[in-house]
């Protein structure tokens, strides 16, 4: 009976999100209150399953997993443009792409949908730049704290992503990454005092600046000690 705890879980997750998704179309919900409320009462139960099951990927395909996720973010990102066509609802939109994606494609990772074109290094240095590109566009649009989220969640994701593929910094690079984090969120917040008005944005900014590559450091400890005893 327990072995089927697994499956059940997930033709329950799958059977509650159809019927949102029904119930969405006749009650003529928008697409993004469709998708949201699809996802959230479906993922809660297909986690469930995963964590339960001794061999997920034989029972979830990792590819099929991901393809749906990425079909299910894009049509969530529509449904926030069709309602807010701005660069601030662009940016929303990416944010909730990102969230809806990040289940299915974590589980894709984890259980071997090597689909990435990209090496792990270059995905380190791409999400890097995508996230610090983020950060910018919120400041620059009025929208910092959706910025800094999503952009937090693309630099650190793809630096925890090529430490799981095998990226390893040596401990003394990360201090200095993590030096230089401090230094560069105390620039912006002084350039947001050189600006004048108010600094609570900027304030945001220039602290989760400082902070991700300690964050990082302190997720990826362990793998700095496997690195010593592998040498």
């Amino acid at each position: 009976m327990s072995r089927r705890v697994p499956e059940f879980a997930v033709v329950t997750g799958v059977f509650l999100g159809l019927s949102a998704l029904v119930s969405g179309v006749a009650l003529g919900w928008s697409l993004y209150a469709t998708v949201v409320v699809t996802a959230g009462v479906s993922y809660p139960f297909v986690a469930f399953g995963v964590l339960r099951d001794d061999d997920p990927a034989a029972t979830i395909r990792p590819r099929p997993v991901l393809a749906l996720g990425f079909a299910v973010a894009a049509a969530g990102a529509v449904g926030v443009l069709l309602d807010d066509p701005t660069p601030r609802g662009a940016l929303f939109a990416l944010s909730v792409a990102a969230l809806l994606a990040a289940p299915p494609a974590g589980y894709a990772t984890r259980y071997g949908a090597d689909v990435n074109p990209l090496s792990p290094t270059a995905t380190v240095f791409a999400g890097g730049t995508v996230g610090t590109a983020l950060v910018v566009a919120g400041l620059a649009i009025g929208a910092p704290y959706v910025g800094t989220a999503v952009g937090i969640a693309a630099g650190l994701g793809a630096a925890l992503y090529g430490t799981a593929r095998g990226v390893a910094f040596a401990a003394r690079t990360k201090r200095r990454a993590a030096a230089g984090g401090a230094l560069l969120g105390l620039g912006i917040v002084a350039a947001g005092v050189a600006r004048g008005g108010p600094l609570a944005d900027w304030l945001l900014v220039g602290t989760a600046i400082a902070l991700v590559p300690s964050l990082y450091a302190a997720l990826t400890r362990e793998s700095d000690g496997r690195s010593v005893r592998s040498r």
